[in-house]
């Protein structure tokens, strides 16, 4: 069948559907392209940074943090550059840098977080509107069956229920894409948090050690 006749079939409803769809699809490739740009698909970019400052080889350590661009290397950088510049490490200190570090990653977790909630109400309303196109398409047929009294057809009650349930397909294919990458997005971003926090500790640790 057609993609109009089935935009057809489902009424205004299914219109509502695809407008859904094709906002949700824009966010998705946006986002797509933001995590590409700052390289948030490679594992362990900042591993060996790390693992020099471990060794005591600060410089090199900070030298080759810089040289990483992604939010999760700049969070790292300032950890480091702070603990070269004050060289001991006070309580005071200590608590300062941290604050700092959760603010400039809360920073960069809100911005690489947004529009993900647009997905997530998307997900979540697709289906739901759906079943609204669905119950009115049933209670048309219905309302068809009573008006034919006992004249009824079986064939066109049987075409206005698959009709409406016409909606819910459409519904469930909008929403089904849409859970998965909001799904997988915020595990990326999961992932960013767990790596700063896991680094910074190491980082903050070896130096008061």
């Amino acid at each position: 069948m057609e993609a109009n006749s089935l935009l057809n079939l489902g009424g205004p409803i299914v219109y509502i559907l695809l407008a859904l769809s094709v906002y949700a699809t824009a966010i998705i490739f946006y986002k797509l392209h933001i995590f590409y740009k700052v390289n948030f698909f490679k594992s362990d970019r900042t591993a060996g940074s790390v693992k020099k400052w471990l060794e005591k080889n600060h410089d090199d350590a900070y030298e080759s943090i810089n040289k990483i661009n992604d939010p999760e290397s700049e969070v790292i950088s300032f950890t480091m550059y702070q603990l070269l510049k004050h060289k001991k490490l006070t309580v005071k200190l200590e608590s300062d840098i941290r604050e700092e570090i959760v603010r400039l990653s809360d920073e960069r977790i809100n911005y690489y977080s947004s529009n993900l909630n647009s997905l997530q109400v998307i997900a979540t309303i697709a289906p739901l509107l759906g079943l609204l196109g669905t119950v009115f398409g049933m209670i048309e047929a219905f309302q068809q069956m009573e008006m034919a009294g006992k004249n009824v057809d079986p064939s066109v009650l049987s075409g206005g229920i698959w009709e409406a349930l016409l909606t819910t397909a459409v519904g469930l294919s909008v929403a089904i894409p849409i859970v998965v990458f909001e799904s997988y997005f915020r595990n990326i971003i999961e992932n960013f948090k767990n790596n700063i926090e896991s680094a910074v500790t190491k980082v903050l640790t070896s130096q008061i050690n």
